[in-house]
């Protein structure tokens, strides 16, 4: 649905992307992720087909930004942290306006339904102006749903929101998934990002770093297991070792947990739980270990700034 491919942006001597190719799939979210300065925002208004590319294309939905800017923006509703509305205008005849803007048949229906899937019912005849920041930021998502486009561009769009209304955009934007619209979500919080995003590109200095899943990511290199065995870990260190595999064992509450790395998890875990109860030793838990998306992410900014 978005087919980035080798773009590159410069601001006089500035370069603010460098040959950056990713894609979104229909059904998709990705998150778009980097320190201030990577480039997201550029990214996102090249698609949006706001900026024009130095070099390179995108298509969103096969068609060309290059060529034909005009169809990519009516197939992109693009949000921002600042809603941008018309504050004197109520919701109603503000969505009405850009219905009109958009050619969007049969507006006052479809202001009606996104109103609905949006609980902005009650308030459509109310002033823009009067609502709260949550709400300004549902109606900015209501005027970029209006042609019902099939690309959705949000720009940090939880920014600066309360917890709940946070709780409340990130499920909206779940269920604007499921509606089968490709999602590039472009984001700081990285929490939000592994609550909601199916995979995420990592931009650094203009560059896309990292490409992957956020399972993928989060579970590095080398999957981890944790195995917690009541009473002293020198036993179960012994029972493992016995077997080949090296744990790093830590002591808490009595309570052993032992960290062991394997490529092949379907034969090493079974070794391990028959190992430790072979030994007489009561086994709590075997999980995988996973870190945080915050972890992987800082993890590969590291590695960038050291090549």
């Amino acid at each position: 649905m978005i087919d980035v491919r080798e773009i590159s942006r410069s601001f006089g001597r500035i370069n603010a992307l460098s040959d950056a190719s990713f894609q979104v799939q229909r059904g998709e979210i990705v998150a778009l992720l980097g320190p201030n300065g990577a480039g997201k925002t550029t990214a996102t208004r090249i698609i949006a087909a706001i900026l024009a590319p130095s070099e390179g294309d995108v298509l969103v939905d096969g068609v060309s930004v290059r060529l034909r800017p005009n169809d990519v923006r009516g197939r992109c509703g693009l949000v921002g942290d600042q809603p941008g509305l018309y504050e004197r205008m109520t919701l109603r005849s503000y969505l009405g306006f850009f219905a009109g803007l958009y050619e969007v048949p049969k507006p006052w229906p479809r202001i009606e339904e996104l109103a609905r899937f949006l609980g902005l019912s009650d308030v459509l005849d109310r002033r823009v102006g009067t609502y709260s920041r949550g709400m300004k930021q549902k109606a900015a998502i209501a005027r970029a749903l209006l042609p019902d486009p099939p690309v959705l561009l949000l720009d940090e769009p939880t920014a600066a929101l309360d917890p709940e209304m946070t709780k409340t955009l990130r499920e909206l934007i779940v269920g604007l998934r499921a509606q089968h619209r490709a999602i590039l979500l472009c984001t700081h919080d990285l929490d939000e990002a592994q609550r909601i995003a199916d995979r995420v590109v990592i931009l650094d200095r203009g560059r896309v770093v990292k490409v992957a899943r956020t399972t993928e990511l989060r579970a590095g290199a080398r999957p981890t297991y944790v195995v917690e065995v009541a009473g002293a870990a020198e036993p179960a260190i012994a029972a493992l070792r016995a077997i080949g595999v090296e744990a790093a064992a830590t002591t808490e509450n009595g309570l052993a947990r032992l960290r062991y790395e394997t490529d092949d998890a379907a034969r090493d875990n079974p070794r391990v739980l028959r190992s430790l109860l072979d030994a007489q030793l009561r086994v709590v838990t075997l999980s995988a270990e996973t870190r945080s998306l915050e972890e992987a992410y800082f993890e590969t900014i590291r590695k960038e700034a050291h090549r």
